[in-house]
C-alpha cells in the first residue's frame, strides 16, 4: 500500500485551525482562509491549486488582494520590493494589485505552506493600509 502525503488544502485547513482563522473550502482546488493579524485586523488569503503553465506540475498559489489597480501606483517600487520577500511577489490580476506566493505542491512542506500564508496575509495587509488607508480585504 502506498502512503500519500496530505494535500495542500489539508495543510491550509490545519493552519487556519492552529491560528484561530476561518477556513472555507470551495472545492478540491480552492479554499479561503481568513488570517487573524494584530489588533483585530484580518486578511483573506485564497489558496488554490492549478497546473503550472511552466512545468506542467501541480502548483499551489496563495493570493490576497491589496487594492484596485490605479495609474498613480508606483509599480517600479512594488516590483523592486519583490526582491526582499521570502516567498511572495506583487501581481496585477483582474484589476487588482495582489500579493501572491506559489510553490510546487509535491515538494512543499507544511511549514512552508504556513510561512507562505502568513507572509501573503501580512504583506497584503501592510500594503493595503499603505495604499488605501483602510482594512478592506
Amino acid at each position: 500500500m502506498v502512503e500519500t502525503l496530505p494535500g495542500i488544502m489539508y495543510y491550509v485547513e490545519q493552519y487556519a485551525e492552529h491560528i484561530g482563522g476561518q477556513y472555507t473550502d470551495y472545492d478540491h482546488t480552492k479554499s479561503v482562509i481568513v488570517v487573524p493579524l494584530s489588533t483585530s485586523r484580518f486578511q483573506t488569503v485564497l489558496a488554490s491549486v492549478q497546473t503550472s503553465p511552466v512545468s506542467g506540475r501541480e502548483q499551489a498559489l496563495f493570493t490576497s488582494k491589496v487594492c484596485e489597480f490605479r495609474a498613480d501606483l508606483d509599480l517600479k517600487a512594488l516590483l523592486e520590493r519583490n526582491a526582499s520577500f521570502d516567498y511572495s511577489k506583487f501581481i496585477i490580476e483582474d484589476g487588482y494589485v495582489k500579493v501572491e506566493a506559489s510553490c510546487l505542491s509535491e515538494t512543499v512542506s507544511e511549514e512552508q505552506v504556513r510561512e507562505m500564508i502568513q507572509e501573503v496575509a501580512q504583506l497584503a495587509d501592510h500594503y493595503e493600509m499603505k495604499h488605501t488607508g483602510r482594512d478592506i480585504h
